[in-house]
């Protein structure tokens, strides 16, 4: 039986759930999928991508500008961040240059998190820094769903197969990413890869090549949306009805 939004945001009744993104290799797309997933989910977008590729510079956040950096103050001092809010984006707990080099111990960020989602009263949707790091084990070791972008190209593929071998247990779900026609190869490649790790496979998102050229900050997905959007815009949707009822 398929879940509402309203009722997977109540979560199982201890916290909201928390979504993660995650990939081994940077540039597969990891936070564009973060963004508009957590602007469809209403959830709050948490972002440990450090990097001036991730989601807040994506949102208009510049760390440079602000005297506080609400991510490392959170963690510092044990207290749950006031997150910015969006307009026509999600609300955002931004990251911080220096949080590689600050990050908690994974046990510390899930512990964090979930007592985050509580406080708050809301859906987290974390976005991870490529590859693994402590930040990321400790978002992966709270999530409900681990959304994981898979571009089909080898190199891609091969960090892709490297992820799965470390993660088996975890609650991931592979979103076919960018999908322009590959080679028959490579889509064997992925059912053979997925079957033989017992992974699920959610919904295709095809390739768009206005999305990386795009300077926008508000989200694709949010109203009104554009006739050149609406087929990933549905895409989307459909990524996010695969996460409100992903049974782990």
């Amino acid at each position: 039986m398929s879940k509402s939004l309203v009722e997977w945001v109540k979560g199982d009744g201890s916290r909201p759930p928390i979504v993660v993104t995650a990939a081994w290799k940077g540039g597969d797309g990891k936070s564009t999928l973060g963004y508009e997933v957590a602007y469809q989910l209403g959830s709050i977008l948490t972002d440990f991508d450090w990097d001036k590729g991730g989601c807040s510079m994506s949102w208009g956040f510049r760390a440079e500008h602000r005297v506080r950096a609400p991510l490392l103050e959170a963690f510092e001092r044990g207290k749950t961040p006031t997150p910015l809010q969006g307009k026509r984006k999600p609300d955002l707990i931004p990251s911080h240059p220096d949080f590689g080099l600050n990050q908690p111990a994974p046990n510390k960020v899930a512990d964090g998190l979930e007592q985050w989602a509580r406080d708050l009263d809301s859906p987290l949707s974390v976005d991870c820094h490529p590859g693994g790091c402590d930040s990321t084990y400790g978002a992966l070791q709270a999530a409900n769903t681990v959304l994981v972008p898979a571009v089909l190209a080898d190199k891609s593929l091969n960090a892709l197969e490297g992820m799965l071998e470390e993660l088996t247990d975890y609650p991931l779900l592979i979103i076919p990413y960018m999908v322009k026609s590959p080679p028959a190869r490579l889509r064997k490649r992925l059912r053979d890869m997925t079957a033989r790790f017992g992974i699920p496979v959610g919904p295709v998102v095809s390739y768009y090549p206005w999305i990386p050229a795009r300077s926008r900050r508000m989200a694709i997905c949010s109203e009104p949306v554009s006739k050149q959007a609406m087929p990933f815009v549905r895409q989307i949707d459909a990524v996010v009805d695969a996460v409100i009822n992903y049974d782990a």
